[in-house]
Parts: structure tokens; C-alpha cells; sequence
């Protein structure tokens, strides 16, 4: 059998390519590929794209910006196999990914997906991330990295993924449906695919419409959401974050503003005081703080 690479790019220049090779260097080669190109990304990814040729590559362009999930909605859509795994054009897969999705399969017929081992690189000392069992991970993000391979049916059953405005949430979201659906899948301590830590990943570079996803998860699964403090759990976490992320752009009172939020749903972290301490630093005192952690 063979099984669908969904590639999905933007404004990824040469990464796509070192994506792309990670494709050639399968050593299973029971593979057909799919390369979606969204509209108004770099001229350097565009000419990275129109360079990348293969006879059992598909590519599809599009002429506005459509967004992470519509595109891979779209790869997803051209793949014409029965299991499709999903590449992001800044990461990489490595190169025994097929080799042991296809024993996986095998070995297991009745699953409709695989949660892998996910390697972290960049910025940084590498770090593996296994996939979890806890129903109550899936209060703040899926339970394993979220291109994991998947059964086209899987997709058609849960309806894809769930694409309102400006929603960077819909990998999580796909993910609670599977869990509330009980669809059977298979998790495996294997490394099956290799992200890579980027600063100005799309989802932050969003940051503003963070909250209302938050919003639309808890309501889509508010059955899930009303178990445990669930919801406590994922809006503290959410908060923090967005708290944390505001400071190292600069913009403090945002920063104190989520920090104070995260508060009311778990315990104060040290981070905390400082950044609300940061909110009425006089703007010079503010600056020369600033400045002062880039250099250290």
C-alpha cells in the first residue's frame, strides 16, 4: 500500500526544500506526495516550490492566502489514498517515517490513526516528546504532535477541520473530536516526525485571536470541558502563555493584564509578579529593563 506526504507551505524558503528531501530520503518508498503552496507567501518559498518535481508529487497553488487548515484541508482533499500523513514545510520527517507507519498499520488494522514520538529541534537542545494516555492532557493541547498519520476516514468522520476566522486552535480541536468520538488509533514511543522551534511561528505571530479560540474549544467540547476543572486547567494555561509572550514583545500592560487572568484560574508563578511589577516601571526604568535582558 502506499500512503500520502501532505506538504503545506507559506513563507518557508529554503526549509521547504530540507523538508522536501526528507521526503526523498525515506527508505520505504511506498509514498505518493502532495505539495500545497498558500497564496501571498514569500517570492522564496514560491521559487523553492516551482523548482520541486516529481512524478508521484501533486502540487496545487493558491492565489490568496487561505490559511494553515484550508490548506491542508485542500492536501488532504488531493491525496487518494487510505492513510495520509501531514508535513508542516518547516519540519521534517525522519527518514524511516513510512518504514514504521506501514508496520503500524499492519500490525494494527482496525486503527484510524497513529500518535507518534515527536522530536523538538532548533533554539535549543533537542528534546523528544512521547505521546500521552491522561484524558487530561487534552485540556491544553492534543495528546502527541498534531500531523500525526491518519486514515482519510478518520477525516471525512470528524468533518475535517473546523475553520472559522482567524481559529488557530483547530489541530486541538480536531483532536478532542477523535477522543470524543473513541475512534481507535495506535500510540507507538517511535520518532515519526521532527518539528522545528521557529519564533515567528503563524500561530504566534496571531496572537491577538488566541482567546477567542480558546472560547470556541470550550464551547464545541463543553462536554468535555465541564469534567475535572478543565476548563480552569486550559484557560490557565492559555493565559499564561499569552502573559509570557506579551512581555517578550514589549507590550506590558497586555502582559499584567493576562497574568492577572491566569491568577484567577491556578496559582501565581514568580514570572507573574515581575511582569506585573513591569506594568508601572516608568517607561525609562521599563526600556533600560528591556534592554538589559536581551543582553544577558
Amino acid at each position: 500500500m502506499r500512503i500520502t506526504i501532505g506538504i503545506t507551505a507559506f513563507n518557508e524558503g529554503d526549509y521547504l526544500t530540507e523538508a522536501w528531501n526528507s521526503v526523498l530520503d525515506q527508505t520505504e518508498t511506498s509514498w505518493k506526495a502532495v505539495m500545497v503552496l498558500d497564496g501571498g507567501g514569500d517570492k522564496k518559498t514560491r521559487k523553492v516550490f516551482d523548482s520541486i518535481q516529481h512524478p508521484i508529487l501533486t502540487k496545487y497553488s493558491f492565489s490568496d492566502n487561505q490559511g494553515i487548515y484550508t490548506c491542508r484541508n485542500k492536501a488532504i482533499e488531493l491525496s487518494d489514498t487510505d492513510w495520509y500523513i501531514h508535513l508542516d514545510a518547516d519540519d521534517l520527517l525522519p527518514s524511516n517515517t513510512i518504514d514504521l507507519v506501514l508496520n503500524h498499520i499492519k500490525d494494527n488494522p482496525k486503527a484510524e490513526f497513529i500518535g507518534g514520538a515527536c522530536k523538538h529541534f532548533g533554539q535549543g537542545q533537542d528534546q523528544i516528546r512521547y505521546p500521552a494516555t491522561d484524558p487530561e492532557c487534552l485540556s491544553i493541547s492534543p495528546f502527541f504532535y498534531a500531523q500525526s498519520p491518519i486514515k482519510k476516514k478518520l477525516f471525512r468522520e470528524i468533518g475535517g477541520y473546523y475553520l472559522p476566522n482567524y481559529f488557530f486552535h483547530a489541530d486541538w480541536d480536531f483532536w478532542l473530536s477523535v477522543y470524543e468520538k473513541k475512534i481507535i488509533g495506535v500510540l507507538t514511543d517511535d520518532v515519526l516526525y521532527n518539528r522545528r522551534r521557529r519564533n515567528d511561528s503563524v500561530t504566534w505571530k496571531n496572537i491577538d485571536g488566541l482567546e477567542k479560540g480558546l472560547e470556541l474549544i470550550i464551547n464545541r467540547h463543553s462536554h468535555y470541558f465541564t469534567q475535572n476543572d478543565r476548563e480552569k486547567k486550559a484557560r490557565f494555561n492559555l493565559y499564561q502563555k499569552l502573559a509570557r509572550e506579551y512581555r517578550t514583545l514589549g507590550r506590558r500592560k497586555a502582559a499584567a493584564f493576562y497574568a492577572r487572568k491566569a491568577m484567577n484560574y491556578g496559582e501565581s508563578i514568580p514570572v507573574f509578579g515581575s511582569i506585573i511589577h513591569e506594568e508601572i516601571m516608568s517607561q525609562l526604568r521599563y526600556l533600560i529593563r528591556r534592554i538589559g535582558r536581551k543582553v544577558i
